[in-house]
């Protein structure tokens, strides 16, 4: 299968504690071990135009996951946090990797949140971390007036309200709604979707629908744990500061949930980061924009030059 969204994956069931997680894998060598992980509401999918092209460039084993809660990973019935996620990821970097490997780590928005976190506290399982439109402190680049448009996310993060929000969402809108509605806000050009990639979303979320209380909860819990990162002084900001491996952080110069101020901030902070902003894209570039994305990506791994597993 050729196109910008590449080969299928080969789908797989980790266990990762109390949890079953649904991943993809691309088997393109053993040179390097590559994890990614995807943003609040997203799913491995949102990879998949993207990892092809890592797979056969960097001869890697690239593995896509969904976290608790997401895509086609059902949580059952314990709470979920960024902490929970965390030691989720760290379990599989465990089991999968391969003995004294350390890992490329790519995520978006919160993963890659998730990513520096794990990158600061587990630094010899972590070689380089690339950030796909990063969650940013939301004190970022924005004038008091300019951080009352959080608020509207507020609601889905207060226990039970968020859920039955959501909930009533999801199955109002049924789908294509529930994948079309966010392409519309998180991309510049919604027309730029993949088609096959679109309809991996759809199945995705045709498959959710049957268990929609449960993906609501998780969706409160995480937006809440997020939430709280983002708006609290200092927490997100002590993984953006604290992370000493190398980083490359690549976002879209039309982002519609973080201003360039924002971004400038964080340039600022890390200078010794690379930082691409590609033009006229949104929140999601590796789904948006993967063939230039994936470019950057190789580019910036290969001035790296990280060691071979």
């Amino acid at each position: 299968m050729h196109g910008s969204h590449g080969s299928s994956p080969e789908s797989a069931v980790l266990s990762a504690g109390e949890f079953s997680l649904h991943a993809d894998r691309w088997r393109g060598g053993d040179h390097a071990q590559v994890l990614l992980l995807h943003g609040l509401g997203g799913n491995s999918i949102t990879w998949h135009g993207v990892v092809p092209i890592l797979a056969r460039e960097l001869g890697a084993q690239v593995l896509a996951i969904d976290l608790p809660g997401f895509g086609a990973s059902r949580p059952g019935p314990r709470a979920l946090s960024l902490r929970v996620l965390s030691r989720v990821i760290q379990q599989v970097m465990l089991a999968k990797g391969s003995p004294g490997a350390r890992w490329v780590l790519a995520g978006n928005s919160l993963g890659g949140l998730l990513a520096l976190e794990l990158a600061c506290r587990f630094p010899a399982q972590v070689a380089a971390v690339n950030l796909a439109a990063l969650a940013l402190p939301l004190d970022w680049g924005r004038q008091k007036q300019g951080k009352f448009g959080v608020w509207q996310y507020v609601p889905l993060a207060v226990p039970w309200q968020g859920r039955r929000i959501v909930e009533r969402y999801v199955t109002a809108r049924g789908v294509p709604g529930v994948v079309d509605d966010p392409i519309k806000l998180l991309f510049r050009d919604p027309a730029r979707l993949d088609a096959e990639l679109r309809q991996r979303l759809i199945a995705v979320s045709e498959y959710r629908l049957t268990w929609a209380a449960e993906a609501a909860r998780a969706y409160e819990q995480i937006t809440r744990s997020l939430g709280l990162q983002l708006i609290w002084p200092g927490l997100a900001a002590r993984w953006i500061r604290g992370v000493r491996c190398p980083v490359q952080s690549i976002s879209g110069s039309h982002d519609p949930l973080f201003p360039g101020a924002a971004w400038r901030e964080l340039e600022r902070i890390r200078p010794d980061w690379s930082h691409v902003s590609l033009p006229d894209v949104g929140h999601v570039p590796q789904l948006e924009a993967p063939a230039q994305f994936a470019d950057h990506m190789l580019c910036w791994l290969a001035e790296q030059r990280l060691p071979r597993t």
